[in-house]
């Protein structure tokens, strides 16, 4: 059996280490092997992280497409208004455009961090990217 034969949602895990504010990072996720469907993406974080409408961070998972350029966001969340509490799983809402959650064989996914003024630290942690085959 492949992989591409399973029914249903298959998760992958996108480890992140913990980083400073305002130093942003890019960690690759996947390459998908077959055309895949984001079905679900959910961000655990190791610490708390605390909202500032001023100084905050914004993660965004894209798919970069097969040669690492592509810019569709399947979803992204910023810390402007909303706190984080460790250990605890948060949802995070997908793209209202079809497009954007579905990868073909070959594309890499990636959950990137981009600082607004002074930024957030960004806790170690986990985006959890649910998808299926397609």
């Amino acid at each position: 059996m492949q992989y591409k034969e399973l029914r249903g949602d298959f998760q992958v895990a996108i480890p992140v280490p913990p980083t400073a504010a305002a130093t942003a990072i890019e960690v690759p996720g996947l390459i998908a092997g077959f055309p895949l469907l984001i079905t679900a993406i959910r961000w655990l974080p190791s610490a708390a992280m605390t909202a500032n409408g001023t100084n905050f961070v914004t993660l965004s998972v894209r798919n970069r497409g097969p040669a690492g350029a592509g810019t569709a966001v399947a979803a992204s969340r910023a810390w402007s208004a909303v706190n984080s509490v460790a250990l605890t799983p948060e949802t995070l809402t997908l793209s209202g455009t079809a497009t954007d959650l579905q990868l073909a064989a070959g594309d890499e996914l990636t959950a990137g961090w981009v600082h607004s003024g002074t930024g957030l630290a960004i806790p170690a942690g986990l985006v959890q990217v649910t998808c299926r085959a397609r």
